[in-house]
């Protein structure tokens, strides 16, 4: 299937100094600096691939669980990198890994993976991948504390894969999610999932859009959907929409409201604070938010390319008719 997300760096320009009165100049280079990074952690996965993950250990006193970032194919653990260092100072213990075949995930044993030959059983493998990942996070958190899980494209359909079957993940958050990504299909699965679940998509990316549609249908439990405008699919969103960063950290933090005006207390999530209250949210402002947002999806306000969509999650559905 066709696929359709930046990474949030630090660059330092080059700075030229002129010698003065000299023949030539002289080049002075400021190193750039590796991406931001926490505690490097290793771990395998059960079919032999070491995965390279960096960990983010949660600062203060407050203990709020943990976070499992998973990046897009043809991507890194480097985009959530920035995200997870900002949770962890919210309390959050935070993990960061290369799937397999990405990033310096490259070894099974004594081969090495090439994702550019990847092929179906390949992507669905990665299921091993954040299998490993959980575990890992989870040696560093008490017994008991609750797991978010966050995933991009792929990602996020390998984090609601694994989330179905794990009493310790506490919500799921699908950015730019999709029935058939890679031919790994989730048809079906959010409705074996009794937690909180949230889909974030711009308008424009019609496949993510209808995907949302039918899994929000689907869940068993309650689902939260957070549209943007012409900011791209996948972490690309994050550099593009300052918005959504903060949106992310509501959601961790179980500050979101519904349309409705309400808090998703009823699955756990604590109630909003007072407005004006750090952590709190303005219910008024919101609601009027989600209602101009669905308002403009209905009213098409903003072009997308149905037929691409409209094959993809045909596909997808398909697949899931013939199982």
């Amino acid at each position: 299937m066709p696929r359709s997300w930046t990474c949030l760096s630090v660059v330092l320009g080059v700075i030229l100094v002129a010698g003065v009165g000299s023949a030539s100049a002289r080049t002075d280079t400021v190193p750039t600096p590796n991406a931001i990074t926490g505690d490097e952690v290793l771990f395998d996965s059960s079919d032999g691939v070491t995965l390279h993950g960096n960990l983010f250990k949660a600062e203060g006193d407050e203990n709020r669980g943990g976070i499992l970032f998973v990046h897009e194919p043809q991507r890194s653990q480097r985009d959530w990198a920035y995200m997870a260092q900002k949770m962890s100072r919210r309390g959050f213990t935070a993990l960061t890994f290369d799937l397999r075949g990405h990033g310096l995930s490259l070894m099974k044993g004594d081969e090495e993976l090439d994702r550019e030959i990847f092929m179906t059983e390949d992507y669905q493998s990665m299921a091993h991948d954040v299998e490993a990942a959980m575990a890992s996070l989870g040696e560093h958190l008490g017994e008991g504390e609750p797991i978010h899980l966050i995933g991009a494209d792929l990602g996020s359909s390998l984090s609601l894969m694994h989330a179905v079957d794990s009493g310790v993940v506490a919500s799921v958050a699908m950015i730019s999610p999709g029935l058939g990504y890679d031919d790994v299909n989730i048809v079906g699965r959010a409705a074996s999932f009794d937690r909180p679940l949230l889909f974030v998509y711009s308008v424009e990316d019609s496949y993510s859009r209808k995907s949302a549609e039918v899994l929000a249908k689907e869940a068993r439990g309650p689902t939260h959907t957070e549209v943007y405008y012409g900011v791209g699919h996948g972490t690309k969103m994050l550099s593009r929409e300052p918005a959504l960063e903060a949106f992310l950290q509501s959601w961790f933090l179980g500050t979101v409201i519904t349309l409705e005006g309400r808090a998703l207390a009823d699955t756990g999530k604590p109630e909003a604070g007072e407005k004006g209250v750090e952590g709190g949210i303005d219910v008024e402002a919101e609601k009027r938010k989600l209602e101009e947002q669905r308002k403009a999806v209905q009213q098409g306000a903003v072009e997308d390319d149905e037929a691409e969509g409209g094959k993809k999650l045909g596909e997808a559905l398909d697949r899931d008719s013939r199982r």
